[in-house]
């Protein structure tokens, strides 16, 4: 059953986030997710979805997925204090 990585955050500037995240596209693209969607929901708010095959896909990449944040936190990009990591498994889908 696929599992979740959804992480909200803060940032000043979404463009940049995209930006960024296109930076990172190349390290990012064998992290074993089936998709990572970053979402901005207004007012510097955001999310980032990341679904995965599996726990164990999931706990691989956790490693790439702090080091993508702390490059946007060092860029100054990000709010630090504002990621909020949360995992979950599927229960039901439509």
């Amino acid at each position: 059953m696929s599992v979740y990585r959804i992480t909200r955050f803060a940032s000043s500037d979404m463009d940049k986030v995209a930006e960024t995240a296109e930076g990172l596209r190349e390290m990012l693209k064998d992290i074993g997710a089936d998709f990572i969607d970053i979402v901005s929901y207004g007012n510097g708010k955001g999310v980032v979805v990341a679904k995965y095959p599996d726990a164990a896909a999931r706990e691989a990449a956790d490693g790439l997925a702090k080091m993508a944040f702390g490059k946007m936190i060092e860029a100054g990009i990000v709010d630090g204090d504002a990621i909020h990591p949360h995992a979950g498994d599927v229960v039901f889908s439509l």
